[in-house]
């Protein structure tokens, strides 16, 4: 006897694991950076400039958490956004999951590509 196994369940860990990341994690990345731009007393733009964002990613303990955040986030919307057309009862079909679940694989390369860059401070 031979099942038919879905993949869905994958994608749907990823979009849970996504909303956590956006829901609880990216707020708090984001407050951090936010109050480690305000390091110098006579600079208030509350920015952090490249070479403190280049310090930042080349630990590479962060630069990991942070590549999770990205590539959690982007699965998380793309999935969102394939099952709210099925919602808005638009016809879904392979082409539609091949574009949005592709934009979500090369966003997670482009981060990784990035950061593996910035890190061994090729760029």
């Amino acid at each position: 006897m031979h099942s038919n196994r879905s993949d869905e369940p994958i994608y749907w860990l990823l979009f849970g694991a996504g909303g956590m990341a956006v829901g609880v994690v990216l707020p708090a990345i984001v407050i951090l950076m936010i109050v480690a731009g305000f390091q110098d007393v006579g600079e208030a733009s509350g920015m952090l400039n490249f070479h403190q964002v280049g310090a930042v990613l080349g630990n590479w303990l962060l630069s990991a958490v942070l590549f999770g955040v990205i590539m959690l986030t982007a699965w998380h919307a793309c999935h969102r956004i394939y099952h709210t057309l099925h919602d808005l009862t638009i016809r879904v079909t392979k082409l539609h999951w091949f574009v949005f679940y592709g934009l979500a694989a090369a966003i997670t390369f482009a981060a990784a590509a990035l950061q593996f860059l910035i890190y061994c401070q090729l760029w």
